[in-house]
């Protein structure tokens, strides 16, 4: 416990403890200077025979400060004051430095932010462990960049898993115009999936209903939609008279 103020003495009072090291180490060769001379020895070489002892003044001190295991925060400030002085001599400098941190940052900020969104972030659903991505593989076992599969593959794909699990299909529709009433005002990206999709996730409606398997069984599927909580949110103000209406896309 004696320690603790003794190094909080030495960070923040630090010239302070330097007198007081002084001065013991002072009060040491003194005393066995005395000592040495008790014995018989000249005054001189009493005094050259304690320094011998001690080792070396600044030697000591070096040894005293690290024992006080707060000398690298001292190095740290005066490290930080000298650079300081520095960045304050070369504004130029300084100015390309900032602005070179504050792009590298921001490049590794942003790149980390859609990496943690795209693949980190767990699915807001239930056991999103358990959902897996089917990928089209050649013979070697490579992936072979095609995630397209055709309606007929994808039944037989859902029927030969119907033993371990469900299999659903989504296809991602690019921004097309969408609108009331058959007015398009905005493009909007969307989202073609199979009449299983929300079932398999476990997901509900917050009015209206969701796609269901019965949906797939009309030839080119039931035109119905399903807006996306932000979306409806956003465009219709959460207003609940939007179920029903017909929309252009």
């Amino acid at each position: 416990l004696f320690t603790i103020p003794l190094r909080l003495r030495s960070l923040f009072r630090w010239a302070q403890a330097d007198q007081e090291l002084d001065d013991e180490l002072r009060d040491h060769l003194e005393r066995k200077t005395e000592e040495y001379v008790a014995r018989g020895m000249a005054p001189a070489e009493a005094r050259r025979r304690a320094w011998l002892d001690l080792g070396g003044v600044e030697q000591t001190k070096e040894q005293c400060r690290d024992a006080r295991r707060v000398t690298w925060i001292q190095n740290f400030v005066q490290d930080l004051h000298i650079g300081l002085r520095m960045l304050r001599k070369s504004p130029s400098f300084t100015a390309v430095a900032i602005l070179t941190l504050a792009l590298g940052i921001g490049a590794n900020t942003a790149i980390f932010t859609l990496l943690h969104v795209s693949l980190w972030t767990p699915l807001a659903v239930n056991d999103p462990k358990e959902i897996f991505h089917v990928m089209r593989a050649s013979s070697e076992g490579d992936f072979a960049g095609e995630f397209s599969y055709s309606y007929p593959l994808f039944q037989q794909f859902a029927k030969t898993a119907s033993a371990w699990g469900e299999v659903f299909a989504t296809e991602v529709v690019g921004a097309r115009k969408f609108g009331l009433n058959g007015v398009s005002d905005q493009r909007v990206a969307g989202e073609a999936v199979s009449g299983n999709f929300f079932s398999v996730l476990n997901v509900g409606p917050i009015v209206g209903r969701v796609l269901e398997p019965q949906d797939d069984n009309v030839l080119g599927g039931n035109h119905v939609a399903v807006l996306s909580y932000t979306f409806w949110k956003s465009r219709f103000q959460s207003d609940a008279s939007v179920l029903g209406r017909t929309i252009f896309y």
